[in-house]
């Protein structure tokens, strides 16, 4: 049959269609402090490249929210020269949900899983200024990551990465909000993925596990809680990942760490204990001898022996087949 002149086969239109979605919508990237379109960035998963050459730091908005700043809602990308379906360690950066930057006490990091040929995405979410309604409340942290691993697993095979091969870590606030992320199906039902869309978490150091038990111990901690996540009435209990542990939701494999005073200890052991008793594989680092500080900045550092060894053990275990 004959096609008659100008007019597009369905295969043809269909393929156009995609090129102008993609023209038009794709997302912002931030290259050397200045914003620009990246006009390709919306192009289906199937369709971009596995593998890459280059090597470095990307940043790139992964939500655009009127009024935020570009930064507050991007990532950055650190790529090994040549990645190739390689695996992608997430890291959402702490600061008691009112400070902190995705650039922060990096370097060891990257080192650490770009020599092992993986990628490393670093994080960064709106934070909550103190006597400012407008800044980031509940549920606004945990939203903005989990909007954060839903763009990873659709954009991250364009930088070599694997999309079914993501683990999710954080420290202190970020390890609070890892743990909700990995642990309440919600936020990341709320972006079309499952809690299987991490394939392991590692939530390092942080009493809010179990808001409620620590506010009662006096923690100073929820001096911070109140002010980014109290517009919640019941924040201390549904902000707690201990709430939402049950079996067979798809809680990723966890790693955390036991440190600090009696009730911190005893909450961040209790936490993995309920992981392993809805059958969630769950590993304890025996941080006693670290600072909260040094929990997350001795990750990747020679000579290391606290952090870094078990927490390499549990990612091989998880993310290289």
């Amino acid at each position: 049959m004959t096609k008659s002149p100008g007019v597009d086969s369905p295969r043809r239109s269909h393929r156009r269609t995609r090129r102008l979605v993609a023209a038009f919508t794709g997302a912002v990237v931030i290259a050397g402090g200045s914003l620009g379109t990246f006009a390709d960035q919306a192009v289906a998963s199937s369709e971009a490249p596995r593998c890459v050459r280059h090597s470095g730091v990307r940043t790139v908005a992964y939500r655009t929210i009127a009024g935020v700043p570009a930064n507050a809602t991007s990532l950055d990308i650190h790529a090994p020269a040549k990645a190739c379906h390689a695996p992608v360690v997430m890291w959402v950066h702490g600061g008691g949900y009112h400070i902190g930057d995705k650039s922060k006490q990096m370097a060891d990091k990257v080192r650490l899983f770009n020599r092992r040929g993986w990628l490393l995405v670093s994080v960064n979410y709106r934070l909550t200024v103190k006597g400012d309604p407008a800044s980031a409340h509940f549920p606004d942290h945990y939203d903005d990551v989990a909007t954060a691993v839903a763009w990873v697993r659709k954009h991250i095979d364009r930088y070599g990465g694997d999309p079914k091969r993501i683990a999710l870590l954080g420290h202190s606030a970020g390890a609070d909000i890892v743990s909700n992320v990995t642990a309440n199906p919600r936020y990341l039902r709320d972006h079309g993925e499952r809690l299987r869309a991490v394939r392991c978490a590692g939530p390092l150091d942080s009493a809010g596990f179990d808001k409620t038990t620590s506010i009662a111990s006096g923690s100073s901690e929820q001096i911070a809680w109140r002010s980014a996540l109290g517009n919640d009435p019941d924040f201390a209990r549904t902000t707690s990942a201990d709430t939402w542990i049950r079996p067979r939701i798809g809680i990723p494999a966890t790693i955390g760490v036991v440190r600090g005073n009696p009730t911190r200890r005893a909450i961040e052991a209790g936490y993995l204990d309920r992981l392993r008793a809805a059958g969630v594989s769950a590993v304890r680092i025996d941080a006693s001898t670290l600072s909260h500080k040094e929990v997350n900045s001795r990750i990747g550092v020679a000579g290391d022996t606290v952090m870094t060894p078990p927490l390499m053990r549990f990612l091989n275990r998880c993310l290289v087949p």
